[in-house]
């Protein structure tokens, strides 16, 4: 009798624990997008050109710096950044360059609600209307961003790439997240840079936070050793995080070096 209550008690608790593991896994599932993009609103009175693109009817707005440059740089944020925060950074350091920041689809003032191929979509159509305007066209992708920037750098010719706290994939940023949960068949948006490595002709700039809590070294070195050791370059930055790595002298310095070279 009491082996019978015993067991009951288990049952019990094995379809609680069961039923609590199903809807949160249908949670992730279906509020996924709401967890991985983190859109800032966009700035008023920023001090550069504004200029926007329309994707089949998707208005992506953002802005220009240093235009009539031959030289180009399209930079693509990481995820909750405000991107125009980097305005003052490029014009002071790289005067030289004509600077494109755009916001993603949902992000700022941009239209639309953010998804791999959308981004993905934007990314290219942005880059076909602005490569012919410039001799050199090259790519910053941080976090978020480096995933775009590596797709991108895979589809298109440019001159360099740099790649600032990325990962090899989303899909295993999420699953060292959640271990639990089957996010192979879960992750709608995966980002899988490591998988565009092999079509990637450019010189490129591992740039890394070394106390990163975001994107684990681990995932970042992984997608570093797939590129051809004779194209990569790479940059741990000593006690910097995954937020405060810009603000490091050995970022600009690295950064300065890799595109002025």
């Amino acid at each position: 009798m009491e082996n019978c209550k015993t067991m009951t008690i288990t049952l019990s608790i094995l379809k609680i624990l069961v039923t609590t593991y199903i809807i949160l896994a249908l949670l992730l599932y279906f509020m996924q997008r709401r967890m991985l993009y983190l859109p800032q609103a966009g700035s008023d009175n920023v001090d550069a050109t504004e200029m926007e693109f329309n994707n089949d009817g998707i208005v992506l707005r953002g802005w220009v710096v240093n235009e009539g440059k031959e030289k180009a740089i399209l930079y693509y944020g990481g995820n909750a950044e405000t991107i125009e925060s980097n305005i003052a950074f490029y014009r002071e350091n790289f005067p030289e360059y004509t600077l494109y920041l755009i916001n993603y689809r949902g992000f700022g003032k941009s239209d639309g609600a953010p998804t791999e191929e959308g981004l993905f979509s934007d990314a290219l159509f942005i880059y076909d209307q602005i490569s012919s305007k410039h001799k050199k066209n090259s790519l910053i992708g941080r976090s978020l961003g480096s995933g775009i920037a590596t797709y991108v750098a895979s589809k298109r010719k440019i001159d360099k790439l740099v790649l600032v706290t990325p990962f090899d994939s989303i899909l295993n940023v999420a699953k060292q997240t959640y271990k639990i949960f089957p996010f192979s068949l879960l992750l709608k948006d995966k980002y899988e840079s490591i998988n565009y490595v092999k079509d990637i002709n450019s010189k490129t700039l591992f740039l890394i936070a070394e106390k990163d809590g975001i994107i684990k070294n681990s995932l970042s070195m992984n997608l570093y050793e797939a590129f051809d050791e004779n194209m990569v370059e790479l940059t741990i930055i000593k006690d910097a995080g995954h937020n405060n790595i810009s603000h490091f002298t050995e970022y600009t310095k690295s950064l300065n070096k890799f595109l002025k070279d």
